[in-house]
């Protein structure tokens, strides 16, 4: 039996300029995208913390504001000055305030929740009396540089004949990332581009 044995050599040739471009070409294009997707995810994920930084923030301030309300005796509330009202508010029909005085009990010491709008900070203070024991209830975050304290106002709770509440402490406050989050492409100075989060609630105030 003879055996035969063949061998095929195929022929080997260069990329064309054309191939070479195009080549080129989807090497670029590919890794435009993979940038591109890794830049957003890095966009999206510091979004996504500075937006739980602001959140963590307002509800820290909730939280303690609550904590401390709760202690106030319904009677034993003083009125709200004018001095501390809410600029841009009718004159003699003020509702919010900058900052709440009230007493635990009778023949308690003053206490003091207030925000100051200069610096943006709330405080308590648990004896009007006693000189720098003020506290800050958002000392965690006081150097951050991420979120910013808006406002805190306070109101009273109105009856549904349209008297006070003594009863009723209403608090609102904003905290925001002032365009931070999205300032590499969007116009920081927009509110619209802001991560913001406002709280609203009340306080029922102790009947003793």
């Amino acid at each position: 039996m003879t055996w035969i044995s063949l061998t095929f050599r195929g022929s080997r040739r260069g990329l064309t300029l054309v191939e070479v471009v195009i080549a080129s070409a989807i090497a670029v294009f590919v890794s435009a995208g993979i940038v591109f997707l890794l830049f957003t995810v890095a966009r999206q994920q510091r979004v996504a913390f500075i937006e739980a930084q602001v959140a963590r923030r307002a509800d820290r301030i909730q939280d303690k504001i609550m904590e401390i309300l709760r202690r106030a005796s319904r009677n034993q509330v003083v009125p709200f000055s004018v001095s501390d009202a809410v600029p841009g508010q009718p004159s003699g029909k003020e509702v919010f305030f900058y900052r709440i005085i009230f007493r635990s009990g009778d023949n308690q010491p003053n206490q003091q929740l207030r925000f100051d709008p200069s610096n943006r900070s709330i405080t308590y203070d648990p004896d009007l009396s006693v000189a720098n024991d003020e506290v800050r209830l958002d000392q965690a975050f006081a150097n951050s540089p991420l979120t910013r304290v808006e406002y805190v106002w306070f109101a009273q709770g109105v009856l549904p004949t349209g008297s006070p509440d003594n009863s009723l402490i209403l608090v609102q406050l904003e905290v925001n990332d002032q365009g931070l989050a999205r300032r590499s492409w969007r116009n920081p100075a927009n509110r619209a581009n802001w991560i913001i989060a406002t709280r609203t609630f009340a306080v029922n105030l102790r009947q003793y």
